[in-house]
């Protein structure tokens, strides 16, 4: 959970519930016991150790660090899942380094684009 929604470990889209599926189970065929609907929930994704969220949450700490203050907590959460959505891998693949370090590491070179965009509008 990141402030205050579920987040999909896929595609970092803000979800109102925790992601669910529903099976149905027992039943026997001629006998007295019905079929029952259960709902089963989707297991908090985590990466090295580290949940979605708490990763999410060491980015955005992180930019509050690093912009001084110039992030709320809020902005900064949303703003880090906006990383997550550009760079488009999936939590816990491969490709990133889904540590606490790795988290700086993002924020860093988001970072970097900031320092060239400002030298290029001065």
């Amino acid at each position: 959970m990141v402030n205050g929604y579920w987040l999909c470990a896929r595609c970092y889209a803000k979800l109102p519930h925790r992601p669910h599926r529903y099976i149905t189970t027992g039943g026997i065929e001629g006998g007295d016991v019905p079929a029952r609907q259960e709902i089963i929930n989707a297991p908090i994704a985590k990466a090295h150790g580290i949940t979605l969220g708490q990763f999410v949450t060491a980015m955005a700490l992180r930019l509050i660090a690093v912009t001084r203050g110039g992030f709320h907590k809020h902005d900064a959460l949303d703003y880090a899942v906006d990383i997550l959505r550009v760079l488009g891998d999936p939590f816990g693949s491969n490709d990133l380094d889904w540590t606490s370090s790795g988290a700086r590491e993002l924020v860093a070179e988001d970072m970097q684009s900031w320092d060239v965009d400002e030298r290029l509008s001065n």
